[in-house]
């Protein structure tokens, strides 16, 4: 299915009224043999669309499809005047890689956002599922003029911003995970993708993704997913796509231009106070090596320190699960 019809199609569908294949038909221009192969593939994308008699299709619930003229409006004039473009994708192969395939010089302050990836990505080139018209998918391009090695703790400072975007929605109780989940009652449903692009020495081009989970309830989609999750609809069951854009860019903005002029100096005193880890018996998978200790924080540059009994480590990279005693 074209991205064309099949945002067509999922604006047309309706969880109030049915509509006939026919109707549809006549939406589409299509035939409606074609009608039953699109619907089946928008069901194939994570919607449920239920068949009533009578060839007539039901969205099972109401669909908030974004828009960009909502989240621009939506936006305080400051930050709008900074977003050079702001684009939404029906779907596309991820956020963070259509970006990436702009120019350079295009790439500051550009924002794309898609109803649905095919190859969303998450840490270390995991997949990110990514149903269509559920969740939010968001990417933003920024230009730093640092070196790269400034910028290692640009993951923690997004992780903040999508925390505090997410406080503002009303959430409470969620925590960050180092280096950038965001977790609810210990299971994940946020994820924050940042990759670098440029000259070591600068100036860096920096891709920002940040992936949340809204409402996304269990599906064949799902199953793939290997570790706790959730989603806000398990908080916050009226919580707006839209709304959560406008905060979520806001904050993003924020963010990038306090961390760019002044480092993350400013930003360790929340991470403290939103430290999902702090206290906590971790393990920790570093290249070949396997560490297992005590979460102590992070340092002034941004690494975790795990403290093993014999020596206070300081990781820059790696894997971190929380440890479960043998039952």
């Amino acid at each position: 299915m074209s991205s064309v019809i099949l945002q067509r199609l999922s604006r047309f569908l309706s969880a109030s009224e049915a509509r006939s294949d026919e109707a549809i038909a006549k939406q589409l221009d299509c035939s409606r043999s074609a009608v039953w192969k699109h619907v089946s593939e928008l069901r194939q994308l994570g919607i449920e669309i239920g068949t009533v008699t009578g060839n007539r299709f039901l969205l099972k619930e109401p669909l908030e499809l974004l828009d960009g003229a909502v989240i621009l409006a939506g936006l305080k004039p400051a930050i709008r005047d900074i977003v050079t473009n702001l684009s939404i994708e029906p779907s596309l192969d991820s956020t963070n890689s259509a970006l990436q395939r702009l120019p350079f010089e295009q790439q500051h302050a550009a924002v794309i956002l898609a109803e649905h990836q095919s190859g969303g990505r998450g840490r270390r080139g995991r997949q990110w599922i990514s149903p269509y018209g559920k969740n939010l998918y968001l990417s933003i391009g920024w230009r730093f003029e640092c070196s790269m090695p400034e910028l290692a703790c640009l993951p923690l400072v997004v992780a903040l911003a999508a925390a505090n975007a997410l406080t503002r929605a009303g959430l409470e109780g969620h925590r960050v995970k180092w280096p950038n989940d965001l977790l609810l009652d210990g299971r994940k449903f946020c994820g924050c993708l940042v990759e670098l692009q440029g000259d070591s020495h600068g100036p860096c081009h920096a891709v920002v993704g940040v992936g949340i989970n809204i409402h996304m309830p269990a599906s064949p989609l799902t199953t793939a997913i290997d570790q706790a999750w959730t989603d806000l609809h398990s908080r916050l069951p009226l919580c707006s796509r839209n709304e959560l854009a406008v905060l979520l860019l806001q904050e993003l903005v924020n963010q990038l231009t306090l961390f760019a002029g002044a480092g993350f100096a400013p930003f360790r005193d929340q991470w403290q106070q939103m430290d999902g880890l702090c206290g906590q018996t971790i393990n920790a998978t570093v290249g070949s090596n396997r560490v297992r200790g005590i979460a102590k924080g992070i340092d002034e540059r941004g690494a975790l320190l795990v403290d093993t009994g014999n020596q206070v480590l300081s990781l820059y990279s790696g894997e971190v699960t929380l440890h479960k005693p043998p039952i």
